[in-house]
């Protein structure tokens, strides 16, 4: 059994915005710019125009991550969903067809590892048959062929029968405009389009991996990493209050890395601790200030340690 009840949801992506970032901000490299959403963060890829010859759309989804171990806070529920997905990242996408794992906290401190599946608009569903413990390497994907979705996940640590999930969506018929591996704080649902994100578990931080897709278009398909250049693809960081800069209020926040060589790997971290966060390591100009940590400018403490060109 999981803590969750019918009207907890993964949701598409909830008020994205496209951050200016100066200073210590995330300085990732993508062709689409930095956003912040309150639900989501990850890597997105999207089919663009200039390349309908083999990306006029998607087909095809998956990528690999290790289960990470979750902490729990006093009287808190919390809930953390990663997965691989096709569509709801557009503005006024209607579906998104999605799988992954979960890290869910009870108010009493209890955790709940589990797989699930969802296809956007219906509500989830969980893959009672797989155990999920921390440490597990998960693979998954998605793959559309017309209004016909597979869904796939595996435990490879387990070896257990891979889940395979073949249905047809109607009404709305697939979304197949962008790729996604994301770490997200799933929301309560009063209705379609009537979603709130909950408070994030801190998961610590998540790797994921082997991540590709392939597209198709009017000369024939084509598969490569996130950051391939037949398609456009950016970062998004998670910020209940939508800001690139964290706020000690935050409810939620989780900040993924830059690509890795390849294209194909990243990380996202709970909290502002990735390895180029919205305060870095250090100020703009320098390493210590007066008490030795990072000052606004970079200015020498008084004991002349440092100074704006340490």
């Amino acid at each position: 059994m999981t803590p969750t009840p019918p009207h907890i949801r993964r949701a598409i992506a909830i008020a994205l915005g496209t951050l200016a970032v100066a200073g210590g901000g995330v300085a990732l490299a993508n062709t689409i710019p930095n956003q912040a959403s309150s639900n989501w963060a990850g890597w997105v890829a999207t089919a663009v125009p200039r390349s309908a010859r083999v990306a006029s759309h998607f087909t095809t989804v998956s990528g690999s991550w290790v289960q990470p171990a979750a902490t729990c806070a006093p009287q808190q529920r919390t809930f953390a969903a990663f997965w691989v997905g096709l569509g709801g990242y557009a503005p006024g996408s209607k579906a998104l067809e999605q799988i992954g794992s979960e890290a869910d906290c009870s108010s009493q401190g209890q955790l709940f590892y589990y797989a699930w599946y969802e296809l956007v608009p219906r509500p989830p569903v969980t893959i009672a048959r797989l155990k999920i413990t921390p440490g597990d390497s998960i693979s998954a994907s998605v793959h559309v062929s017309s209004d016909h979705v597979t869904l796939t996940l595996s435990d490879n640590t387990t070896g257990a029968l891979r889940f395979i999930k073949r249905t047809a969506m109607h009404a709305p018929v697939p979304d197949t405009s962008a790729a996604e591996w994301i770490a997200e704080a799933p929301a309560s649902c009063s209705g379609t389009d009537r979603c709130r994100p909950l408070r994030l578990t801190n998961f610590g931080q998540i790797g994921f991996t082997a991540a590709s897709a392939s597209s198709i278009g009017t000369a024939g398909t084509h598969t490569g990493p996130i950051d391939d250049p037949v398609w456009d693809s950016g970062a998004i960081l998670l910020s209940s209050n939508g800001h690139a800069r964290y706020s000690v209020n935050e409810a939620s926040y989780a900040l993924p890395s830059s690509l890795s060589p390849g294209g194909a790997a990243f990380t996202v971290n709970f909290g502002p601790t990735a390895v180029t966060g919205p305060t870095g390591l250090s100020g703009p100009t320098g390493l210590s200030g007066p008490t030795g940590l990072s000052g606004p400018t970079g200015l020498s403490g008084p004991t002349g340690a440092t100074g704006a060109t340490s």
